[in-house]
């Protein structure tokens, strides 16, 4: 099953729309492969929006494959971090980069539950790995882990192609910053 997994066209079939565990074996399947090796520079200008919106508070990155924006933070501009991935593979990287301020965990962001509130939630490239119907009750449910004046960053690479979650957000979430990333077409929402 995982070397069929391997496959392309499936592994984009089962990451997108399989169960928990079908997800979880396509996305160490591209770990594994290392069709996601390039995830390890996060741009400078995603950075420097973390570290403002972050304020010396705490970050959850959910759908944080390997965590790489953790490791280019500065240590003063955030109290914790935590990074949130349904793949093993992923978090197993991730690890490498773990310190006092700095974890990471296997799980699935669509059953992540937490009592401690924070001022940034991050989906860099993660969220149109969701069912189209499942985005905007994980965003609602998620604003109530956020802190009075937390935000929640999410960034797409192909903005046309995924054109709903930027209409969805617009409809149903205060947004601050909509944009496109200053030299590439990646889009940026920030909103509560």
């Amino acid at each position: 099953m995982r070397k069929l997994l391997a496959v392309p066209g499936i592994q984009y079939l089962a990451t997108r729309f399989g169960g928990a565990a079908l997800r979880r074996w396509g996305f160490d399947a591209k770990y594994r492969s290392g069709a996601w090796s390039y995830a390890t520079e996060p741009s400078a200008e995603l950075v420097q929006i973390v570290e403002r919106y972050a304020r010396g508070g705490h970050v959850l990155m959910l759908g944080c494959g390997i965590g790489s924006i953790a490791t280019v933070l500065r240590p003063d501009t955030f109290a914790s971090f935590l990074g949130v991935d349904l793949s093993p593979a992923g978090v197993a990287r991730a690890n490498r980069q773990c310190n006092s301020k700095v974890r990471f965990q296997v799980g699935d962001m669509l059953q992540f539950q937490s009592e401690q509130k924070f001022d940034v939630i991050l989906f860099s490239e993660s969220l149109y790995y969701l069912r189209p119907w499942r985005r905007r009750p994980l965003l609602a449910r998620i604003t109530r882990m956020l802190a009075p004046r937390g935000r929640i960053i999410v960034t797409i690479a192909q903005p046309r192609r995924f054109a709903g979650i930027l209409r969805m957000v617009r409809r149903h979430f205060r947004v601050r910053e909509d944009r496109c990333f200053k030299d590439s077409q990646r889009h940026l929402l920030v909103f509560s």
